[in-house]
């Protein structure tokens, strides 16, 4: 599972803020202003173009600006990333729109059985993915990030 929180900015948010936020959730509930989760399998299917995405990695001091999301990890974006933010998950939203009720694409392109296909209900997705644009157009006045932890 993928979580996404959308947090408000402070003047108290450093480093070791967003490397430990994940583990201190529960300490920030004055500053969590929304929060989405993206099944594994979703997030599976379009994690190319997630890599896409300009953001910062607390990971590593200073939160250096990258491109692309940390599937196993953690990702901070902010107004940088809005733009892309809801440009992908517009256009991934519309897709799915067109697909049948329940997504399904093969991992593997030999013998293969069940758990190798991903899967998961379309209308499920699209909610999600109506909720992450939401989430990522609040982004664009700098008063926000969107904290990701990945697996």
């Amino acid at each position: 599972m993928h979580e996404f929180y959308l947090i408000k900015k402070t003047e108290t948010q450093d480093d070791d803020f967003f490397l430990y936020f994940y583990r201190n959730r529960d300490n920030y509930k004055d500053i969590i202003v929304d929060y989405i989760t993206v099944d594994i399998n979703v997030f599976e299917y379009i994690f190319d173009s997630l890599t896409w995405i300009p953001c910062m990695n607390p990971a590593f001091p200073g939160n250096p600006e990258q491109v692309g999301i940390n599937e196993i990890g953690i990702t901070l974006f902010d107004e940088h990333s809005a733009s892309s933010l809801i440009s992908i998950f517009t256009a991934w939203r519309d897709l799915f729109k067109n697909g049948p009720s329940v997504i399904r694409k093969l991992i593997y392109y030999h013998e293969y059985s069940n758990d190798d296909v991903l899967s998961f209900d379309r209308d499920d997705t699209i909610e999600t993915f109506d909720k992450i644009i939401d989430i990522s157009k609040q982004l664009s006045d700098g008063k926000y990030y969107l904290y990701h932890c990945g697996i």
